[in-house]
């Protein structure tokens, strides 16, 4: 065998070596899941994001045969759970619910983020959206959007709105905002929403955008009221409350949503049961997710890669002019 064959005949080998996987490899994707999965959360046990992973880890643990074990790890804006995602193995038995601020807004906020939204993690779904909406105290002397505006542009950086801190995406909706109405708002950063809340209705602050599951006790005991929803269509769980773009601002959008994913490289056959168990548990819990004020959504996996993607560059911009970008 002359020295060119031996190549050729080598480099054959290796590449059938490659393409086939090895029996263990099929076994344990064929098995799967053959022992409890963890669905790691960056948010504290009780939050509204906490009803959320619970639901769907319930169905989906039924689905499979197995317990799925919602595990908080909470801080960092999420960062501390996405890097634990991010490096666990890829093997379908650790898995995440993620916020679009943490794959969309946390790369321009982050000056060095340890993880990379795009190449570290395998999509499995947006799950559901959940529309911000402007809230004011019960007894504000703002009635409506129009109020708003016309007391911002009457006093420029009088107006004060609360967030759950820099960067978030109560943050975000207010600084859309004030770009697209061409007003300053003072923006007053909390550590988290029911710290800004307490002072809503304190009245250290005059309003703040907030997610409808984290506003839903104080609207149902008649603390606060709201103005409008951030959402491009009005809430199911708010059918009267025009849309910011229905009072004055066409084209303003500032829902967030919540979805799953796993680490990169996870095998397809694994992704594509996780991704059908998430979507029937989204099914099963449709009603009791609008009662909590989220909106299903159950995309594909490829949807919520383009997401991810598209939602990265539009905030990008906006986070560079309100003059945050990699303050963190």
């Amino acid at each position: 065998m002359t020295l060119s064959r031996f190549f050729r005949s080598l480099t054959g080998t290796l590449a059938v070596a490659v393409l086939i996987p090895s029996a263990g490899a099929l076994a344990s994707t064929a098995d799967f899941p053959s022992r409890p999965i963890t669905m790691i959360t960056p948010y504290p046990p009780g939050a509204s994001t906490d009803a959320l992973a619970r639901l769907v880890a319930r169905s989906v643990g039924q689905e499979l045969g197995q317990t799925v074990v919602v595990e908080s790890k909470a801080g960092a804006g999420g960062t501390i759970a996405a890097q634990q995602t991010a490096r666990a193995a890829p093997d379908g038995y650790t898995m995440m619910l993620t916020a679009g601020g943490i794959m969309t807004i946390n790369p321009s906020v982050y000056k060095k983020l340890p993880y990379n939204p795009v190449k570290d993690f395998a999509s499995l779904t947006v799950a559901v959206r959940v529309p911000l909406v402007l809230a004011v105290r019960s007894d504000s002397r703002f009635k409506s959007m129009a109020d708003v505006q016309a007391a911002a542009k009457a006093n420029p950086g009088k107006l004060t709105y609360g967030s759950a801190g820099v960067g978030t995406s109560q943050h975000l909706a207010g600084e859309l905002y004030k770009n697209m109405a061409k007003v300053d708002i003072l923006h007053v950063p909390y550590k988290g929403g029911a710290p800004a809340m307490t002072d809503l209705l304190g009245g250290q602050i005059d309003m703040m955008f907030v997610q409808i599951p984290s506003a839903e006790p104080q609207l149902r005991s008649g603390a606060i009221r709201i103005l409008s929803v951030g959402s491009p269509q009005r809430s199911p769980s708010l059918p009267t409350v025009p849309t910011v773009a229905e009072s004055g601002l066409p084209g303003y959008d500032s829902d967030t949503w919540y979805g799953f994913n796993l680490p990169a490289g996870t095998p397809p056959e694994i992704v594509s049961r996780l991704h059908s168990a998430i979507i029937k548990a989204l099914g099963e819990n449709e009603a009791k997710l609008t009662e909590l004020g989220f909106v299903k959504v159950a995309s594909t996996p490829e949807q919520m890669d383009a997401t991810v993607k598209a939602e990265i560059a539009s905030w990008e911009p906006i986070i560079r002019e309100a003059g945050f970008l990699g303050s963190q």
